[in-house]
């Protein structure tokens, strides 16, 4: 299971990387979570931190950027108006009671993960469009990015 796991994340970070100029992701504190007996065994089973490294490896090869993301709000943030809107984790769609937006809950916090990562990473989205979760990309950023060669 664990080299399936690996050849699932070498290959999905891979393509992720080639078909994206930025990833922009959740810094989550992985060590931290699986303390808790209720999620341990998902997290786990997830290889976040596995994925993660090779994003951030094959970012540095193909000269793509990788942005952390602090974790606060990313979730209650309204995407749209910026307000907070709490919710509970049972909770799957985003409802904005102050700009009546409506939208699933992970792709609220996708938009957010991803302005986020752009302002961090000193990017804009000035004349493109798109979100790309998965490692198809309709998001080109036309700006020449300068990196440094390490891997942060």
């Amino acid at each position: 299971m664990s080299r399936q796991r690996k050849d699932w994340a070498i290959k999905q970070a891979r393509a992720l990387v080639m078909s994206s100029d930025l990833i922009a992701y959740e810094n989550l504190q992985v060590r931290n979570m699986v303390r808790n007996h209720h999620l341990s065994k998902s997290i786990s089973d997830a290889a976040w931190s596995l994925f993660v490294n090779w994003v951030k490896y094959y970012a540095q090869i193909f000269g793509k950027v990788q942005q952390p993301v602090p974790p606060p709000n990313t979730t209650i943030d309204c995407f749209d108006c910026k307000q907070p809107v709490k919710k509970s984790l049972s909770t799957r769609t985003h409802v904005c009671p102050h700009c009546g937006s409506v939208r699933c809950r992970d792709e609220n916090a996708a938009w957010n993960i991803l302005e986020k990562g752009l302002r961090l990473a000193g990017l804009s989205t000035v004349g493109h469009t798109g979100i790309n979760a998965s490692g198809q990309s309709d998001l080109y950023l036309n700006q020449a990015i300068a990196l440094d060669k390490s891997v942060g």
